[in-house]
This record gives structure tokens, sequence and C-alpha cells, in this order.
């Protein structure tokens, strides 16, 4: 499988690989490499306590991405809008707050995919490698 196309948090756990990781309430891109230089295996930027926006998680995105450590995006809530934005700017790993029924789970998981899947829409001149 080509390495741009995997998630190397996922396949880990997949593995049933232990992984150690840090839970960053910080909104700075500053934090967020500090963290990514210190050895963890993942990230969890968190949106739903933290106060990030969109451009914040994006900025924290960038920092990391140069370094092992995988980011676990936690946006505010599920709403199928930001389920999108969130990908588009290149998260691949999403921890949804709040999700209590399977008719929930399945409205999540519909909107991270492509038709005929499910609801995710191309934004192909916004959208970074999500």
């Amino acid at each position: 499988m080509n390495a741009l196309l995997t998630n190397p948090f996922k396949e880990r756990l997949r593995k049933g690989e232990v992984q150690i990781g840090l839970w960053l309430s910080s909104t700075t891109a500053y934090m967020a490499e500090i963290a990514a230089t210190s050895g963890y295996d993942w990230l969890l930027i968190d949106g739903e306590h933290a106060p990030n926006t969109i451009q914040d998680l994006y900025h924290q995105l960038q920092a990391v991405a140069p370094y092992a450590s995988q980011p676990v995006i936690r946006p505010v809530e599920g709403s199928k809008p930001l389920i999108k934005q969130v990908l588009d700017i290149g998260a691949q790993t999403l921890l949804i707050p709040m999700v209590d029924t399977a008719d929930q789970a399945r409205q999540v998981v519909s909107a991270t995919r492509y038709p005929p899947y499910g609801e995710r829409g191309v934004g192909a001149s916004v959208a970074r490698a999500a």
C-alpha cells in the first residue's frame, strides 16, 4: 500500500501495538511542535474542551506533520460540516465526542466517507491531502 495512504496510528491499533500519547489542550502550533518532538506515538489535539478553531487545528497539524507523532483531532462536536472541514485540513484520525447511539455513529462515519459509502464532498480546490 502507498505510504501516503496509510495511517500509522490506525495501523498500529490494528496490530494491537501499545502506543503512548499525550492530550494537548493548547491552541498553539508551538506547543504541538514541542510535544511532537518528545517521542510520543500520538498527540490528541483537543477541540472540545480547548478553544481551538479550524485555523488553530490546521496550524497544529502543520507543526506536527514533520515528526513521527500522529495527530488525533477531537473536534468540538460531530456535525457533518465540521467533520468535513477537519478532514479537509489534513486530519487523518478523529475522536468525535458525545457519540451515544449507533445511529449517531453511523452519521459520523458517513460524514467521513465519500459516496457511495458516505456523504463527504470533494473540496478539491481547498482540501489538503486528507
